[in-house]
């Protein structure tokens, strides 16, 4: 693969292509660029034919995060890269741990431009971030994960050149508008840094297609089938030959099938923990571009020392006690038991899975498990472990599968807010789902606000408990309870909020506004949602503090039997057959909860 490789001489006169046919759309020099706290969010290129038109967004625009005074600097530069005749002038750099999974995105237009090449130079401190995830949209909404595109350099403490080829990426070509979106992650200390100097973002003049199609990766799915995935649309004759396809460790491929640019194999069976090299040739593109053998090693799973049965031998593998610090441990484990998902939260794709030995948060900002509803019971997840200040994280390294279950409820902890204010008791039930009966907020009527703590009442006993740490929770904003209340949520621990580094202290974390209840009317609820009647003949209503607009009922196969719009959280059961069935719920497009209904 040829996606980190710099630009190449001999391929572009093998292509029938000279170096000086490229134009060069932005180039970012930084400047004049200003240190910490007077750091710009924003920048307009300073040269290229899109000078003064094409950005870079660091102000929460064109799907960028809003990034803080201290989480933005500018250093010395470097001429790495310098076009222009500019010096080593400044440069921009990223720190900060808060900075962790946020993104700076890149807008420009290609129209009348094809092949696409980004050139930067880029250089971070051992503890700064080691990980930058790329992705790409037309909308500046909805962007499409990059695999195995990265501008971290291969060493720290000196620039390199890192170069994103996006040449025959079909997608971004001949485009009005471009987002290219570099989301940063894994720094372990606020010193640590990522700098950036002199982007240039440059295209070939919009033509024939002329390039041959690539490899963007290679998944295995499971023991019997990979999905390769390419930059362009491929002929349907040789993408679907098998014999184009060759393994080694005596693995065959004997099917292959084509959606697009997706090829799916299907081979006999590998092996756990072995990695295996795929050998493509023969594959055309659309325009009968044929592209040279093209290598591509992988690994299926996991070695059997990193196979866990469950989440408590997973949360086994490294040490969280330590909450002075961020550990990132890099192995990759596979979690091979049935777990349930007990939350989900679209900021960073974070996700909470419990079994009945423990629980863990699942972190995962590219995206990279796929998307899943609460109940869903899963299995075979691989990824690696990061003690985050004394809580442990998964953060996913493959896809997840399909469901094996949908709806199934998790019974929450019932704890004292004493217990909760233990720490030797509450270690052993990190990330479970808990529940606080009988308490009331010490200062009700204000809004609840992200990051902000919460104190509870509860037998005399006041102390912060409550921590909305899930950004895009549907209570966010919404109005403190007042009275006495039950209050579900997930076990969380930290030593550092934002960039503060508070006591370390366990709190309390609702998922939705169904999760404040005020009411004991739930016999059969899950996640804070109550029903009732229940059972019920004709009717129920779904009692949260959420206005429900739509609904969705299953039957226990999962298969569905009703869906619709409803007002006043109530719909009619009058037309299903007695049974047991499970709701859906939806405000604006979003699931705010889950309910069991029995219907007699």
């Amino acid at each position: 693969m040829r996606k980190f490789t710099a630009l190449c001489l001999i391929l572009f006169a093998a292509l029938g292509l000279s170096a000086q046919n490229m134009t060069n759309l932005a180039f970012f020099p930084f400047t004049g660029n200003t240190a910490s706290p007077n750091t710009p969010t924003s920048y307009l290129a300073a040269y290229g034919d899109q000078a003064n038109s094409a950005g870079l967004y660091l102000d929460g625009t064109h799907g960028s995060s809003s990034w803080a005074s201290d989480e933005l600097t500018s250093n010395n530069g470097t001429t790495i890269n310098a076009q222009y005749g500019v010096s080593s002038d400044k440069d921009l750099a990223t720190i900060n741990l808060s900075a962790n999974g946020k993104s700076i995105v890149f807008h420009f237009s290609t129209a009348g431009y094809q092949n696409v090449v980004m050139t930067m130079a880029a250089r971070r401190s051992a503890t700064g971030f080691n990980s930058t995830v790329w992705s790409y949209s037309t909308d500046g909404t909805n962007f499409t994960v990059l695999p195995n595109f990265s501008t971290t350099p291969d060493t720290t403490g000196a620039y390199r050149l890192q170069t994103l080829d996006f040449t025959g990426f079909s997608a971004i070509d001949d485009q009005p508008n471009v987002y290219l979106k570099c989301t940063y992650d894994g720094a372990t200390a606020n010193n640590g840094s990522f700098r950036i100097d002199n982007v240039l973002i440059a295209a070939y003049p919009a033509g024939p297609d002329v390039w041959a199609p690539t490899i963007s990766s290679v998944v295995p799915n499971d023991s019997t089938t990979l999905t390769v995935t390419f930059n362009e649309a491929l002929d349907a004759t040789t993408a679907q030959t098998a014999a184009n396809y060759v393994l080694d460790n005596n693995v065959t491929v004997t099917a292959a099938t084509l959606n697009t640019n997706v090829v799916t194999l299907t081979t006999s069976a590998l092996t756990e923990g072995t990695t295996y090299t795929l050998i493509v040739s023969n594959i055309a593109d659309q325009a009968g571009n044929v592209m040279t053998p093209d290598t591509v090693a992988f690994t299926y799973g996991v070695s059997s020392e990193f196979v866990c049965a469950n989440i408590a031998e997973l949360r086994s593998k490294l040490a969280y006690t330590d909450n002075s610090a961020a550990v990132n441990d890099n192995t990759e484990y596979k979690l091979e038991g049935e777990v349930i998902v007990t939350a989900v939260a679209s900021y960073n794709n974070q996700k909470v899975i419990q079994d009945a030995t423990g629980a863990i948060l699942i972190y995962d900002p590219s995206g990279t498990l796929g998307n899943y509803d609460v109940g869903d019971k899963i299995s075979n997840l691989y990824g690696t472990l990061t003690n985050y200040y004394g809580f442990l994280e998964f953060k996913p390294t493959a896809a997840g599968g399909q469901p094996i279950d949908i709806f199934q409820d998790v019974t929450p902890l019932e704890i004292t807010l004493d217990q909760l204010l233990d720490d030797d008791f509450m270690i052993n039930h990190q990330a479970e789902l808990i529940k606080l009966t009988d308490v009331s907020f010490a200062n009700p009527g204000g809004n609840f606000q992200v990051l902000n703590t919460y104190e509870l009442t509860q037998n005399g006993t006041t102390n912060t408990a409550v921590y909305p740490y899930f950004q895009d929770a549907n209570y966010i904003g919404a109005e403190i309870p007042a009275g006495t209340l039950s209050i579900l949520g997930v076990n969380f621990a930290t030593s550092k909020i934002g960039s503060n580094y508070p006591p370390f202290q366990y709190y309390i974390v609702p998922r939705s506004t169904g999760d404040f209840l005020t009411s004991a009317i739930a016999e059969y609820e899950i996640n804070g949602i109550a029903v009732y009647p229940n059972p019920a003949r004709d009717y129920v209503t779904f009692s949260t503090s959420e206005l429900v607009e739509s609904v969705a009922l299953y039957d226990v196969t999962g298969k569905r039997v009703l869906s619709a719009e409803i007002s006043d959280n109530r719909v009619s059961v009058s037309g299903l057959t007695d049974g047991v069935y499970f709701a859906r719920l939806y405000s604006q497009g979003k699931q705010v909860g889950i309910a069991k209904i029995v219907k007699k």
